[in-house]
C-alpha cells in the first residue's frame, strides 16, 4: 500500500539519505543523465527544505516518490518574464518531482500533485515548475495537470562519464487557480 505525507524539514531529514539516492537515480541516469556529487545533491536538498516542504509517497515504509515545493523567489534562475508575470506572494514553485524508477507509470506523479493541491495553500494563485523539454512523461502529466508553458530557459549541462557538456532546454509551466 502506497502512503502519501506532507513532510517538513524534520521529515525529510528522516529520509534525507533515500531522497538523496531518488534524486540522483533521476538525475545522474538514463538521457538526461548528468554529473551531480553525493555532496551536491545533499546541500541542494538541504536548500530545498530549509525553505520549502514536499509530498513523501511510501510503500512499506521506503521512499518511493517525492514533490519538493519552495517559494517561488527560491529560484533564482527564472527568466525575467516570470519575475514580471507572476506575484511572488501569491506563487508557489514545484522545485522536484521524483520518482524511483520501479515505481513509474503507477499514477504516482499525478497522486503526487493532487496531494500537493490539497496541501496548497489558499493564497496561491500561480503554481510555477521547470521540466526538460525532452521529458515527455514529466511533460504530459503536468499538461494533464492544468499547466500551459510560460516561459523558456537554457542550462548547461556536464555527462557523468564522458564529463562533455551539454544543453537541456527546460520549459516554465504554470497552473493558476
Amino acid at each position: 500500500m502506497i502512503s502519501l505525507n506532507k513532510a517538513d524539514k524534520k521529515s525529510y531529514l528522516d529520509v534525507k539519505q533515500e531522497l538523496v539516492r531518488l534524486y540522483l537515480s533521476a538525475f545522474t541516469e538514463g538521457i538526461s543523465a548528468q554529473k551531480i556529487t553525493t555532496d551536491e545533491a545533499e546541500t541542494y536538498l538541504d536548500k530545498l527544505f530549509s525553505d520549502g516542504y514536499g509530498i513523501f509517497a511510501f510503500s512499506d515504509d521506503q521512499l518511493i516518490a517525492a514533490l519538493i515545493s519552495i517559494p517561488l523567489t527560491s529560484d533564482n534562475e527564472r527568466p525575467e518574464n516570470i519575475r514580471t508575470l507572476y506575484d511572488t506572494a501569491a506563487a508557489e514553485y514545484i522545485a522536484e518531482v521524483l520518482v524511483d524508477k520501479n515505481f513509474r507509470e503507477m499514477g504516482l506523479g499525478k497522486k503526487l500533485m493532487r496531494a500537493f493541491e490539497d496541501h496548497l495553500d489558499k493564497k496561491r494563485k500561480h503554481v510555477l515548475l521547470r521540466v526538460w523539454n525532452q521529458n515527455e512523461a514529466a511533460v504530459a502529466l503536468y499538461q494533464k495537470a492544468g499547466f500551459k508553458v510560460c516561459g523558456h530557459i537554457v542550462q548547461e549541462k556536464i555527462r557523468p562519464l564522458t564529463n562533455d557538456k551539454f544543453v537541456m532546454h527546460k520549459n516554465y509551466m504554470v497552473k493558476i487557480y
